[in-house]
């Protein structure tokens, strides 16, 4: 079965680190992540799967707020799941399961129908995401809608802007596309979900700034997983340069901003043909 090499915990020079990354950004703006699910139809008493749900944070607060007549979460990955049990047993969470499933298996369909599924910055590490999303289109509910999660490099900003900026993301973009990623998927979004078969498309996009999070944590999490994906040759030149970014994002005039993307749509009549099918 294809797996993709973009983000797979346990992988990394660094494991621990990037686990700590992956809970922290998964535990900022939550109010504000949980605003645009509402949005793309999230409700009480629905069927929910958390597909691609890391270490289980976003899974428990849309238990927890929602109040699930089913909550499945999804993970392909070991050790994002023996975190997730742990939160949901912790967390007394009823109606609950965490499985192992890629997001191309098939098998995926046997875990059920759902009304509502949230892939959270999975997109941008998979090679084929319409392949993915035909899949995922399997397992909803005649009405049941999809939301995505994810970032677009375009739509990354910081200012002052040093010179070492566009040279660290273009490299990042090379070394994450080398392993099947994108870094610019969150644009790109639309387009996949009409052409997988998808209805009722919805957008909307959120501001994660120096502003919310504060100039530390926003140099953690944005730039943090880029220094994973650059090649070793290259690691000690994108140092310095994640070096001279944090530099301006530090001063006293500086500032950064991503738009995270918030993209769903509805499943759609079945006679509609989806590219992957």
């Amino acid at each position: 079965m294809k797996v993709d090499q973009s983000y797979r915990t346990g992988s990394f020079r660094d494991n621990e680190d990037s686990l700590r990354r992956l809970r922290r950004q998964a535990s900022i703006a939550v109010d504000l992540e949980m605003q645009h699910l509402y949005g793309a139809g999230l409700a009480s008493g629905m069927k929910v799967m958390d597909l691609g749900c890391g270490p289980g944070i976003i899974s428990v607060e849309m238990a927890q707020r929602t109040s699930p007549r089913m909550l499945m979460a999804i993970d392909c990955n070991e050790i994002s799941l023996a975190e997730t049990w742990r939160r949901l047993t912790d967390n007394s969470i009823p109606q609950a399961e965490a499985r192992n499933c890629n997001v191309y298996d098939e098998r995926l369909r046997y875990t059920g129908k759902y009304n509502f599924i949230y892939s959270r910055f999975l997109f941008q590490h998979l090679s084929e995401p319409l392949l993915a999303l035909a899949n995922i289109r399997r397992c909803l509910e005649e009405t049941g809608r999809l939301c995505i999660c994810d970032i677009d490099d375009q739509w990354l900003s910081v200012t002052p802007e040093p010179p070492e900026f566009r040279s660290l993301i273009d490299r990042a973009g090379r070394g994450q596309s080398a392993r099947g990623g994108d870094r610019k998927v969150g644009t790109k979004l639309v387009h996949y979900l009409e052409r997988a078969g998808y209805r009722d498309i919805r957008s909307s996009a959120l501001l994660v700034s120096t502003d919310l999070i504060g100039k530390e944590a926003f140099c953690d999490l944005v730039f943090g997983y880029k220094l994973e994906v650059v090649p070793d040759s290259e690691l000690e030149t994108a140092k310095q340069e994640f070096e001279a970014v944090q530099r301006n994002i530090a001063a006293a005039d500086g500032w950064g901003g991503l738009a995270v993307f918030f993209v769903s749509g509805r499943r759609g009549p079945d006679g509609v043909k989806s590219v992957g099918t």
